[in-house]
């Protein structure tokens, strides 16, 4: 197995934008009070720049989320294609309401979820912010080449 190779960040908004944008839909993952993943699909609009990158989600405050975020506010963002490219974001998670909203009609109209705008009694939003991005092509992995990853620290924790 190949290992990622550290990168700064305006080295990996290239392929993050044009793989979040091929792809859309993340598999986004949580964590329940005894540690055990669960995944959804949701579609993250994401606002990525040489300086920083930040998502926003919309969603619901379900009971599971809600309990889910409370535990662990950190979640990860998983993209595919059948060519074996593939985006994994690592953020903290924080909740925010109509804040949010104008930044995710950049990615899709929230009205066709919300009729009510912002002011849905169920609207919430995620805001995401990335401590970690890896990029992964399948054509890479087959010649052996490392993945790009960036990381905000030390975030990666290894058995020796």
């Amino acid at each position: 197995m190949v290992a990622g190779r550290p990168v700064p960040l305006d080295e990996i908004v290239a392929p993050l934008t044009e793989i979040t944008g091929r792809i859309v839909w993340s598999t986004v993952s949580t964590t329940d009070h005894l540690g055990r993943p669960r995944v959804r699909i949701m579609h993250p609009v994401w606002e990525i720049s040489p300086e920083a990158v930040i998502g926003f989600i919309g969603t619901r405050r379900t009971p599971v989320k809600t309990a889910h975020v409370a535990r662990s506010p950190w979640v990860s963002c998983a993209y595919w294609s059948p060519e074996h490219d593939a985006a994994f974001v690592d953020c903290q998670v924080l909740w925010v309401g109509a804040e949010a909203w104008d930044r995710l009609a950049v990615g899709y109209d929230p009205s066709t979820l919300w009729p009510d705008g912002p002011e849905s009694p169920d609207f919430a939003a995620w805001e995401l912010r990335p401590y970690r991005i890896q990029i992964i092509r399948g054509a890479d992995v087959a010649a052996g080449n490392p993945s790009p990853i960036w990381t905000t620290s030390s975030t990666t924790d290894t058995v020796d």
